[in-house]
């Protein structure tokens, strides 16, 4: 009965179906237990960004620091998968119900959330978390949300990470700090070095989007898929690395 209830409300999450997911808890079905293939519901309804079911879930008990450990693509832990995703009201929810806004996916030896939002571009999602006290320097393998805010081009997370206390002078493997990534990227075709770093066919399709960001700068999509338009996938960066290392030299210099 548990595993019929347990698969019951996993697919009303996949769903979105919030009236059928509370009918199932109060049956008896547990919100923190994961299906036979490992996904639990609360980072389902995380990834997803249904922030309604996310907050159902909290309160009828789901551990928010419990990872998932289902297939590629669902698996880790529910607060990294709303920070990637830039789902910042079901992140304001996790981080209400006590999810830790440093702790690591892969049982502590991967990304935080923070660095999640900060490769994403994702500000709003980044101030979130550094209001909620994450630490602004946690790297991976050396690189700091800073490095990988400034290499995109996000001068609002920059602006973020430094309000909050992040240091500019931290290095990566290769000696570089996050002035220096961003001046590499300076008057470079940011389109060109996504299609790039997708490794195109010749025959990919290519579609190029440019739009607007409210601080001045453009946000470049880059989305390659196979010439009949299936296996899209996309890459992303915005323009703002030559007003990051304005503002990280002047942060330096006060």
């Amino acid at each position: 009965m548990t595993e019929a209830l347990t698969r019951r409300l996993i697919a009303a999450v996949y769903e979105d179906e919030v009236d059928r997911a509370a009918a199932l808890l109060r049956q008896g079905a547990s919100p923190s237990a994961p299906d036979p293939g490992g996904e639990t519901p609360l980072y389902l309804a995380a990834v997803g960004g249904h922030t309604e079911m996310v907050r159902l879930l909290l309160e009828a008990g789901a551990a928010p620091n419990a990872e998932s450990r289902g297939a590629p693509g669902s698996e880790g832990l529910p607060l990294c998968a709303a920070a990637a995703w830039d789902h910042w009201e079901a992140v304001r929810e996790l981080l209400a119900h006590g999810a830790d806004p440093d702790r690591r996916e892969d049982d502590g030896t991967s990304c935080t959330p923070l660095m999640w939002a900060a490769s994403g571009g994702h500000h709003h999602t980044a101030r979130l978390l550094l209001e909620a006290r994450a630490d602004p320097d946690a790297d991976q393998g050396g690189r700091t949300p800073l490095m990988a805010a400034a290499e995109r081009g996000s001068i609002a997370v920059v602006r973020a990470l430094l309000h909050h206390g992040a240091d500019p002078h931290r290095t990566d493997a290769e000696g570089r700090t996050a002035e220096s990534l961003a001046r590499e990227k300076c008057g470079k075709d940011l389109a060109h070095e996504l299609r790039g770093q997708a490794r195109t066919a010749p025959d990919d399709k290519c579609v190029i989007l440019r739009s607007p960001r409210p601080e001045g700068t453009e946000l470049i999509e880059v989305t390659i898929s196979a010439p009949d338009g299936r296996g899209g996938a996309t890459w992303q960066a915005e323009t703002g690395h030559a007003a990051i290392v304005a503002l990280l030299q002047e942060h330096q210099r006060g």
